[in-house]
């Protein structure tokens, strides 16, 4: 699928309600979509983190979410979410 579809129409498809106090809550969030989407980590990892990150490489991407912070997080996929291909 395209990261648009695995993520929801307005980016919230990997749940983040929860506090991103453990990355185990988000290597969870991350892994039912990969789950759902029935992709490759890298399908759905990859993407996100560009859009979170905007880079291509960094530690990962659970890591990388949890040290943003939740909140920051989410104002980046807004941020980037119209602009983002796919």
């Amino acid at each position: 699928p395209k990261m648009k579809e695995a993520l929801g129409a307005d980016g919230e498809g990997i749940d983040v309600s929860f506090e991103f106090d453990q990355s185990s809550y988000v290597t969870r969030a991350v892994k039912a979509v990969v789950t759902e989407f029935k992709q490759k980590m890298p399908k759905i990892a990859m993407p996100l983190r560009v859009m979170v990150t905007g880079e291509t490489q960094t530690p990962p991407v659970d890591a990388t979410l949890e040290l943003i912070g939740r909140d920051e997080v989410l104002a980046r996929m807004q941020k980037e979410w119209q602009a983002f291909p796919g």
